[in-house]
């Protein structure tokens, strides 16, 4: 076994292994979501809100200007 040839050495690849399958767990994780339409993002509907929220603040803006 001369790869291992320290107890850190044991450590090091112990924790490349682990981190290795969280990285790909993540991947395939997000792919399989992805393919099951679950993280479907409705960009109507968030453009809408938004366009809402805008023009609510502007017309706040509108107001406070006109009460200085």
């Amino acid at each position: 076994m001369a790869m291992f040839s320290s107890p850190s050495m044991i450590m090091m690849f112990i924790t490349g292994v682990i981190i290795l399958v969280v990285f790909f767990g993540a991947i395939i994780t997000a792919i399989v979501q992805t393919a099951r339409g679950k993280w479907k993002v409705d960009y109507d509907a968030l453009a809408a809100k938004n366009a809402v929220e805008d023009e609510a603040r502007r017309k706040a803006r509108k107001l406070r200007q006109k009460q200085v």
